[in-house]
């Protein structure tokens, strides 16, 4: 919801209207702008008080295609202005990013200056008001910037901004500009209000660090336990108490880690991705005493990396979530589905990128990428004659044929062969693989080790993503295409031959990297497994 609400509202815009009468005449101001960017075909622009323009080429811009004229002389313009700078710190911005301080003191000695002083004024307002587009429609950190395999393209502007901003000045006004390009995404708008509540938290002081000096159990008696009440109390968890066993004499009901507070426990563990027992040991700890500001921070960053793809994302999609481990599929009626995943590990990230599934191949062969070859595979081999019989490995040389593995020589440094693994419920794709063919060879899979899921911390594999339900993916993605039901698909398994399946249309995939997101409307945080996040945080608040 946006909201014209400042302390300074009514003083602004009785100043505007002051100015309005009482300010240098409008072609006086404008004359003053046409000095400040160097009409006359200088390529310096030199505003005082003021070090430079960021928007050097579309200010210019701007103003020629007004004529020079002044832009932002209605009050309810420049007051549209100062609350919209009020409302990006909502969706994770901070008030240096649009230098708010120096523009306001542009804006008071404008009140009282002359035309001088208030074409300083306007050129500053139209540069803060396209830093403020800028940042929403493209984010502020330039994620190509810090990762060089990015590649997301970013949104498609189909009319000169300089236009659109003229045209909604002289119409609608900015807020309803700002509306138009704010981003219309459910989970956008569910980190907004999650970052809302975070602040909050941080603003009234935090919430107490728990003492780690003892291992939490159920039904323990602690004095820790009063300060873990409070801190989840603080964050929305429900913790009353509910004693089901009698107390000795003299126990303290608040150092009780009574049933209530247990599940509200588990439910902490589970939002952070922990082994949801109720235990409190090493890791639950290390979460509970974060302090709220990294929340905000994680969220801050969600933000973020939310402004660089969400805006042009179909209405049905498959999300990887990297650092969370899951994996999404939005359909065009509003519906999500999800699975639990395996991504890279630390030391074979799976890469951030977007992409489109174009078919599913069932009863995959797998041919071993040759990075795997050389860290996991030559070794093993090397160490078991048997390996590659037992696992179901045949051998090809260079020009593709098959050969021996007899006729191998495993004691070179690079045997100059290429394993591929036959089809089959040992394969290490499982039964079906999602292709969308890119140059870093990854792709979605089943998988022959579905214990893996199990575990809380799945940054297991070699890069590519593995699911815990491919086959209900499957079914997901063929869904409406006539002659296709899970009989069919049956049949293409139990027939054990390598059977490729086209999408009836290719299905965008977006490979991102969250730490915080929102799901059934609660908020969850993870680690930062690639250590990702301090590098864009530091750009965010640069």
């Amino acid at each position: 919801m946006r909201y014209i609400g400042s302390a300074v509202t009514g003083a602004l815009s009785l100043l505007i209207m002051m100015s309005a009468s009482q300010g240098a005449a409008a072609d006086q101001i404008s004359d003053q702008i046409s000095v400040l960017l160097n009409a006359n075909g200088q390529t310096e622009v030199s505003l005082p008080d003021h070090k430079s323009l960021d928007a050097k080429i579309l200010v210019p811009r701007f103003y020629e295609e007004r004529a020079f004229q002044p832009a932002w002389t209605r009050a309810d313009l420049t007051e549209e202005l100062f609350a919209e700078m009020e409302n990006a710190a909502a969706q994770g911005f901070t008030a240096t990013d649009f230098n708010v301080s120096e523009l306001r003191a542009s804006f008071e000695k404008a009140q009282s200056g002359d035309a001088s002083d208030q074409a300083v004024f306007d050129v500053v307002a139209t540069d803060t008001a396209v830093k403020l587009i800028h940042h929403l429609v493209f984010g502020k950190v330039d994620p190509s910037a810090l990762d060089k395999d990015w590649n997301f393209s970013k949104p498609v502007i189909e009319q000169d901004p300089a236009y659109v901003l003229n045209q909604f000045l002289a119409g609608d006004g900015f807020s309803a500009l700002i509306d138009r390009i704010d981003i219309k995404n459910a989970q956008y708008t569910q980190l907004v209000e999650a970052l809302e509540k975070y602040k909050s938290i941080v603003a009234a002081g935090g919430w107490p660090t728990v003492s780690d000096e003892t291992v939490l159990k159920p039904l323990m008696i602690d004095p820790a336990i009063v300060n873990l009440r409070q801190r989840l109390e603080i964050e929305g968890y429900a913790s009353s108490n509910q004693i089901s066993v009698p107390l000795e004499d003299g126990v303290n009901p608040a150092w009780i880690y009574d049933e209530a507070l247990v599940e509200s426990v588990k439910s902490f563990q589970m939002r952070h991705g922990l082994e949801a027992d109720g235990v409190i040991g090493g890791k639950t700890f290390a979460s509970l005493n974060k302090p709220a500001d990294d929340r905000v921070n994680k969220l801050r960053l969600s933000l973020e990396r939310g402004r660089w793809l969400m805006r042009n994302v179909n209405e049905e999609f498959v999300l990887v979530n990297i650092a969370g481990n899951r994996t999404y599929l939005a359909k065009e009626d509003g519906t999500v589905w999800t699975t639990r995943s395996i991504t890279g590990s630390a030391y074979r990230k799976t890469p951030v990128f977007r992409d489109e599934i174009k078919y599913m191949e069932f009863n995959p062969t797998w041919t071993v990428p040759a990075s795997i070859f050389r860290k996991d595979k030559l070794s093993r081999i090397r160490k078991d004659p048997g390996y590659l019989a037992r696992n179901n490995y045949y051998v090809r040389n260079k020009d593709g044929q098959t050969i021996s593995a007899s006729s191998v020589n495993w004691g070179a440094k690079n045997p100059g062969v290429t394993l591929v693994q036959k089809p089959g419920p040992n394969n290490a794709l499982g039964l079906v693989k999602f292709m969308f063919p890119n140059k870093y060879a990854v792709y979605l899979h089943d998988t022959n080790d579905r214990s893996l899921f199990d575990r809380n911390e799945r940054n297991l594999s070699s890069g590519c993503v593995r699911l815990e339900y491919p086959f209900e993916f499957a079914s997901l993605l063929m869904e409406g295409v006539p002659d296709w039901n899970r009989q069919k698909m049956q049949s293409i398994l139990d027939s054990g031959k390598t059977t490729r399946v086209e999408l009836p249309a290719p299905m965008p995939v977006l490979l991102t990297y969250w730490t915080a997101w929102v799901e059934e409307g609660a908020v969850h945080f993870r680690e930062d497994p690639y250590e990702r996040d301090a590098r864009i945080l530091a750009a965010l608040d640069k």
